[in-house]
């Protein structure tokens, strides 16, 4: 799949270019689909795509509790930090989510949260 000029040309780049990039994403496609493998099957991979995942929640949590802050007040977006600190699920972030907008008042939104992280 990785052609002799694609190679050529990869081979003499000072850096890796966008188009060198797309082929061995190309090629590296074609040869996990071949052997049923997949980025997670590479250890390195593996890892720095959890960190990214992490990285993600920790920016959404904070992103969270600092709309939470502006609709209700610190004491709220500090209690709500504590309740989705363990928060290791997307899905249930995004519900915290939409629970600020739904609740009226700060005590409101803790306790669905809470209810919410428990289940």
């Amino acid at each position: 799949g990785w052609k002799a000029e694609e190679i050529h040309a990869a081979l003499n780049e000072p850096a890796l270019s966008a188009q060198t990039s797309a082929v061995l994403e190309r090629v590296g496609t074609a040869l996990g689909e071949r052997d049923g493998t997949g980025p997670d099957h590479d250890p390195l991979l593996r890892a720095q795509r959890r960190r990214g995942y992490e990285r993600g929640l920790e920016h959404e949590r904070a992103l969270l509790c600092r709309q939470a802050a502006r609709k209700f007040n610190d004491y709220t977006a500090q209690r709500l930090a504590a309740l989705l600190e363990q928060t290791a699920d997307a899905d249930r972030l995004a519900q915290a989510g939409v629970l600020i907008i739904e609740c009226e008042t700060g005590a409101e939104l803790l306790a669905r949260v809470s209810e919410k992280t428990a289940t």
